[in-house]
């Protein structure tokens, strides 16, 4: 009888456990951009997994204090303040001074609070070392500061494109909140059965069950750290351009246009100048290889032509002088 009670509990528990599976189930919730997401696909986007943000030295701090940087979460209205929310950004920028700008972002990223997960910067070599530069960088930032931060971009540099998006994942939260705390509670039973197992059956029956919910919380936790992590930090993936003239954002007047057209023309033609010159004088020792093995080539073939002429009339005149005699 002891050996059944113990199948039937186990069978109770298996029942609670699907029961808890349920809460994988969960209605559709739309973001801002109308896009719709499932408990799967807050899954899938959960695994996504960030390095740790690293602690901020105390001179970030008076960094930040020195900014006064507005760090009033400005993004959260009151019905979004309960709410699981998870916000991101994308950003072009143009640049005329690239390393200044580098600098000067990563300073503020700094004193904002956040970090740069990830950088490339491409564009220069051995033979284009006069290529202008891209850089593309992911940026964490809390994201109480994410409209904060987005602020000090513009003000750095010429902000060209920027979209920001919200992703509402309370559901699927709450959803897997209850499911492990449905696993835990499993856990703590299986725990108890496995106290008062009498048979090498029953010991292993549970415990092959024991492992696999501790599997399952795991697994569930390391989805709920990977939500927080997302929540508290937003992501900034931000693309840098380096220019030579800045993109025109505002509107302009006919007059405006006209003499914006102007001084880039001009400006295109004293570059191209710069540019032919700069061309002449740097490629100078090919140009004069090139000239002194052309005027050997042309010197040698005027001296062949000459010598041809001569031999020709020289015969000319020998035939004459035979004539004549």
């Amino acid at each position: 009888m002891k050996r059944i009670s113990l199948i039937l509990l186990s069978v109770l528990l298996v029942a609670l456990s699907a029961f808890g599976c349920t809460a994988k189930a969960a209605p559709q919730a739309y973001n801002n951009n109308g896009y719709s997401y499932g408990a799967a696909a807050d899954y899938a986007y959960a695994e996504e997994t960030y390095a740790p943000m690293p602690d901020k030295p105390a001179e970030v701090e008076t960094a930040s204090a020195a900014l006064s940087i507005n760090r009033k979460d400005s993004s959260q209205s009151p019905a979004l303040t309960n709410r699981k929310i998870i916000r991101n950004a994308d950003v072009s920028v143009q640049t005329l001074e690239f390393d200044a700008f580098l600098e000067k972002l990563n300073a503020q990223v700094e004193a904002i609070g956040g970090f740069v997960e990830s950088s490339s910067i491409g564009g220069r070599g051995y033979y284009n070392k006069y290529t202008l530069r891209t850089a593309y960088l992911v940026i964490r930032v809390p994201a109480e500061n994410l409209d904060a931060f987005l602020d000090v971009v513009d003000g750095l540099g010429n902000v060209t494109n920027k979209s920001t998006g919200m992703r509402d994942v309370t559901t699927s939260y709450i959803d897997y909140e209850k499911h492990l705390e449905s696993l835990r509670t499993e856990q703590e039973a299986l725990l108890e059965i496995l106290r008062s197992a009498t048979t090498v059956e029953d010991l292993i029956t549970v415990q092959n069950r024991l492992s696999e919910v501790r599997y399952e919380i795991e697994s569930y936790e390391s989805i709920l750290r990977s939500y927080d992590d997302q929540i508290d930090l937003s992501t900034v993936n931000l693309t840098l351009n380096e220019v030579e003239r800045e993109t025109v954002v505002e509107p302009e007047t006919f007059w405006e246009e006209v003499s914006r057209r102007f001084k880039d023309s001009m400006e295109d033609v004293g570059e191209n100048l710069k540019d032919f010159g700069a061309g002449v004088l740097g490629n100078a020792p090919h140009i004069v290889i090139f000239l002194l093995i052309n005027g050997i080539l042309v010197l040698i073939v005027v001296l062949i032509v000459r010598g041809c002429i001569r031999r020709s009339r020289k015969r000319r005149a020998a035939r004459e002088a035979q004539k004549q005699a």
